[in-house]
């Protein structure tokens, strides 16, 4: 379990680095704070990863097809 909280609203590419940090360490399960707005990602038993949440335009369902295309699964 991986918790990364922001102070300051993160880039989509700040995210997906801390994302990818994570997956390389082993973690299943991620939550990304800023604010009240977050995204968490969960790896599903089935392959890939399940995706919810918003922070600004960017949603963790979004991000987790997307790292799941690239081959983080």
């Amino acid at each position: 379990m991986r918790q990364i909280e922001y102070t300051r609203k993160p880039s989509i590419t700040t995210i997906r680095a801390a994302v990818i940090k994570a997956i390389n360490a082993g973690e299943t399960w991620i939550q990304l704070i800023w604010g009240e707005n977050q995204i968490t990602l969960e790896k599903s038993p089935y392959g890939g990863w399940i995706g919810w949440g918003w922070i600004g335009r960017n949603g963790g369902q979004d991000l987790a097809q997307e790292i799941t295309r690239i081959g983080r699964a």
